[in-house]
């Protein structure tokens, strides 16, 4: 009998804590509504997937010239294949996976007050504008850091074929 009045009695004080972390994540979600993070995030999906196979076929092209592969030589199922491969990475997450996980991790060091506050401010015309600025600068940020990326990979290839050169002896 003690140890069904135990469990009820934990079972009661759990409730409270239970749905007071149910609303936290209420108004989390909330923020990530107001936010716009799965279109934010989404948006950077959809840029990083336009220009994966074409980054893709670059960059196996620089590949294959560091190897001494001769300009019309190429397999080109090498192209294709390694084409899908940046693709598939680029798209490795959905854009609701990313929010999910932001989620989780989002308001840890907040309060309840705090979270509201949040809120309130994506919810009023200054945090509105807030919103459409950070959307329109993630579209520029996202081609940008492709370009950046693309150039650090060819960087990064022409190091690695030399290194392996040295190795095998070319």
């Amino acid at each position: 009998m003690k140890v069904i009045a135990l469990c009820l009695a934990a079972a009661f004080a759990c409730t409270p804590a239970m749905a007071n972390e149910a609303q936290r994540q209420e108004t989390i979600a909330k923020i990530v509504e107001a936010q716009g993070l799965q279109d934010m995030f989404q948006q950077q999906i959809d840029v990083s997937r336009a220009s994966a196979v074409e980054m893709g076929q670059r960059t196996i092209k620089k590949i294959l010239q560091e190897a001494g592969v001769p300009e019309g030589k190429e397999d080109p199922r090498l192209a294709e294949i390694f084409g899908q491969y940046v693709e598939r990475c680029a798209t490795m997450f959905t854009a609701k996976e990313l929010v999910t996980t932001w989620a989780g991790a989002y308001g840890k060091g907040l309060s309840d007050s705090e979270l509201k506050q949040i809120l309130a401010y994506y919810r009023s015309p200054l945090g509105r504008k807030d919103v459409q600025a950070s959307q329109l600068a993630m579209a520029s940020f996202a081609k940008t850091m492709l370009v950046e990326s693309e150039k650090r990979v060819n960087d990064s290839i022409v190091q690695l074929m030399s290194e392996i050169k040295t190795v095998v002896g070319k």
